[in-house]
């Protein structure tokens, strides 16, 4: 098969048609195809992505051995290029055929990421193919794509945790604080800072040395945060509703047609509950905040 180029103004960068060439050094017609077009698809040029997209240019010059390293890839010995799935250990149980996929995906994830060029983007695709061309085992599929999967799952993972779980206010503040505090203690010298909020008209940031303790006399360690109380009454509100909630769709209605007393009483009592707990739960928002509470002093 002989593939035909032909250079356009979208031609692409100079450091894929590289990739590219090294890829048909190497026989590897099917990668570099599917190279060369996806690169065409974006339109780059070589000064765009010298500029906008650095870790790119450092990426496609990686230099990745040749694919028959993997255990279960192969040169082809006529036509030129590789057979992605080949010499993949027999099994004489489905369970030995998935731990065998396993193993395989695990050396093909170790493989792209110590190679992680544009020429091994397109290699998976490659190993789907030849893994239906050539009848893989069910087992094989499992095991290999249960592994790439469990991969996907953490690169999404982290890509979406700061989603996942956003950070208070006040746990904000805090972490940076005790960051700010090693900070500081990295300097050797006995000082502390104070911080500004936002809008106070004064410096950010206040620093000072430790012969002044904002605690007075009471001692430093017997400060407590009671911002863990006020989270705690929040989620007990929240259940609390909840149960209401569910008091509310019940049927008051006896079997013999009267009302169910005992049902209107857990109601109501369910209702002052709610009532209370929200009122508390307001007065309680003095405690989330970034306050160290002390001990009164013993008269």
């Amino acid at each position: 098969m002989t593939a035909t180029a032909q250079t356009t103004d979208g031609a692409a960068p100079a450091h894929v048609l590289a990739e590219v060439a090294s890829m048909l050094r190497s026989g590897d017609y099917q990668a570099a195809l599917a190279l060369s077009e996806a690169a065409l698809l974006r339109g780059e040029t070589p000064a765009e992505t010298a500029l906008d997209d650095p870790e790119t240019d450092k990426a496609a010059r990686i230099v990745s051995p040749s694919l028959d390293t993997l255990s279960f890839v192969e040169r082809r010995a006529m036509g030129g290029g590789y057979n992605y799935w080949a010499n993949v250990p027999p099994a004489a149980s489905y369970t030995e055929e998935c731990e065998i996929g396993h193993r395989l995906a695990e050396e093909f994830i170790k493989f792209i990421g110590a190679y992680h060029n544009y020429g091994n983007a397109t290699l998976l695709g490659s190993i789907v193919v030849d893994m239906e061309k050539n009848g893989a085992a069910r087992g094989n599929k499992i095991g290999f794509f249960n592994t790439i999967n469990k991969y996907a799952m953490g690169g999404a993972y982290l890509k979406h945790a700061t989603e996942l779980k956003p950070e208070r206010p006040w746990e904000k503040c805090r972490r940076l604080g005790r960051e700010l505090a090693g900070a500081l203690k990295a300097t050797g010298e006995e000082q502390f800072a104070y911080v500004a909020p936002a809008e106070s008209r004064s410096p950010t940031v206040f620093f000072g040395h430790l012969d002044y303790s904002p605690f007075g006399e009471a001692p430093l360690d017997q400060a407590q945060d009671f911002s863990a109380i006020f989270y705690d009454l929040v989620n007990l509100v929240e259940l609390a509703e909840a149960a209401l909630d569910i008091l509310r769709e019940m049927d008051y209605t006896s079997a013999d047609g009267t009302r169910n007393t005992e049902l209107d009483r857990v109601s109501g009592l369910q209702h002052i509950l709610c009532s209370n707990l929200g009122r508390l739960r307001e007065s309680a928002a003095i405690l989330d905040g970034p306050t160290a509470w002390v001990p009164a002093r013993s008269v």
